[in-house]
């Protein structure tokens, strides 16, 4: 057998992202995760470290595959993934007068098998659930003061979106480097 560790980067920008139409609201929702993840393939001799790193790129594609999020209009929506992330929610803000930031970290530690060979995936990253919301009429939401009143006075709306699964973003395959040791 022979392995292979590489480390990933996460990019500042969204890794996964959606938006819904409510009606009245544009809603956009946007995951960014922060940090480096660290991976191992292992496959039989025969193989080269490209074939390798080519499993690690489309493993690291999966990572932001499949993320759901429930309770928009709570002040703790939860996030779930199909690779069995877990997401552990520190805070909430309000960034901006229609947009509410719920950060945290998250707990990755996944693989996948490529032909002959294996790749997993592991780290704890930080993570920043974005959600905006716009009127569909092109006009500025209607909120009293900061972030905090805007979110309480549409809350409801926010609730009824129910489940959104998020569309991942492509990675950038530059940002996969080899690492020391196995």
């Amino acid at each position: 057998m022979v392995a292979q560790r590489f480390r990933y980067s996460l990019p500042a920008t969204p890794v996964a992202g959606a938006a819904v139409d409510i009606g009245h609201l544009a809603v956009r929702i946007d995951l960014v995760l922060t940090g480096e993840l660290d991976l191992v393939g292992t496959a039989p001799e025969a193989s080269t470290e490209e074939s390798l790193r080519a499993c690690a790129l489309r493993t690291v594609r999966d990572m932001s595959s499949g993320v759901m999020v429930r309770g928009l209009g709570s002040a703790t929506p939860s996030l779930r993934s199909s690779a069995g992330h877990v997401f552990t929610q520190l805070r909430h803000a309000f960034p901006g007068p229609a947009t509410v930031a719920f950060d945290g970290e998250c707990v990755v530690d996944f693989g996948r098998r490529c032909g002959t060979a294996e790749v997993t995936v592991r780290g704890t990253v930080g993570y920043s659930l974005e959600v905006t919301a716009l009127s569909t009429a092109g006009k500025p939401l209607r909120a009293s003061g900061n972030g905090r009143n805007w979110f309480v006075q549409h809350d409801r709306e926010l609730a009824s979106i129910g489940m959104v699964v998020l569309v991942a973003v492509p990675i950038a395959p530059a940002r996969l480097v080899a690492a020391e040791g196995v």
